[in-house]
């Protein structure tokens, strides 16, 4: 019997067969160096609360870049930290939904498990179904705070079958970092939610490697990269979508190549709080 045309098999299979490929592996190895030097830099010893802030600052303002929004590190530090004392009034809708997606980060962060502490904190355990809709419900919470979204259809999505994949992909066996690039080719190739897709995948991916271990500072800003060039994401997602491994390698050494991005720039965190200024 012949082998199924890959461009026709579920996400999961042919991210194991790209997984395999010589061309990740390589990408992955570079991942893993960074990751690990991220994991035991003496910035995090005790920093790391700090440094997760940080990072949540930093992803929600690439992740608000690629949905289309303009925003500085200092602006949007700005609005969190009026937002933290409730002062934010009436923000424009691309500040309000900044501020969503950076809350949607945040909020993330704070269930993120301590570093270096020996006596771990039980947690709560979040199914979950419920976590995507929390993280979408916080991605729009400040355009429905101002009026600008109607607060029905808010977590609920709009294509069932892909959030329930999403979910499959989360919590099954493939490889962390595979399993994240599956959860954003998902958002990224159609709205699951609406608006703020991109934002929400990149959110559950980034929860996916820190839960599992793969980061578990939860500083590395892994949709730094694809701020930085978008038309080299889109390009590696146009060719996961045209189906065949060769497009499922590009799209998976490109995401692997993100998350060592993104511990690059987690260090640059842990620098600045070790030195006491983040600008």
């Amino acid at each position: 019997m012949a082998d199924p045309d890959p461009g026709t098999e579920p996400a999961p299979l042919r991210l194991e067969r790209a997984w395999r490929s010589d061309r990740v592996r390589e990408e992955v190895r570079g991942a893993e160096e960074a990751l690990t030097r991220l994991r035991f830099h003496e910035g995090l010893r005790r920093g790391w609360a700090e440094a997760r802030a940080e990072a949540a600052v930093r992803e929600a303002v690439a992740l608000a870049s690629l949905e289309g929004v303009r925003t500085t590190l200092d602006d949007l530090r700005a609005v969190t930290m009026q937002d933290a004392g409730g002062e934010v009034s009436d923000p424009d809708p691309g500040t309000a939904l900044a501020l969503g997606v950076w809350r949607a980060q945040w909020n993330l962060a704070l269930d993120f498990p301590p570093l270096n502490e020996r006596s771990p904190r039980r947690r709560p355990a979040h199914p979950l179904p419920a976590l995507v809709a929390r993280i979408h419900r916080d991605t729009c919470s400040a355009l429905v705070g101002t009026g600008a979204l109607p607060s029905r259809g808010v977590a609920i999505p709009v294509d069932p079958g892909a959030a329930r994949r999403v979910v499959a992909l989360a919590s099954g066996d493939l490889p962390p970092l595979a399993a994240a690039a599956g959860i954003v080719a998902e958002f990224r190739a159609a709205d699951v939610f609406t608006p703020g897709s991109l934002a929400v995948g990149a959110a559950l991916a980034r929860w996916v490697l820190v839960e599992r271990g793969t980061d578990p500072t939860g500083v590395a800003v892994v949709s730094l990269l694809d701020a930085e060039d978008p038309a080299a994401a889109g390009r590696a997602l146009g060719a996961w979508m045209e189906g065949g491994e060769e497009g499922a390698v590009e799209w998976l050494a490109r995401c692997v190549r993100a998350v060592r991005r993104g511990a690059e720039e987690g260090a640059d965190v842990a620098r600045r709080i070790q030195a006491g200024r983040l600008s």
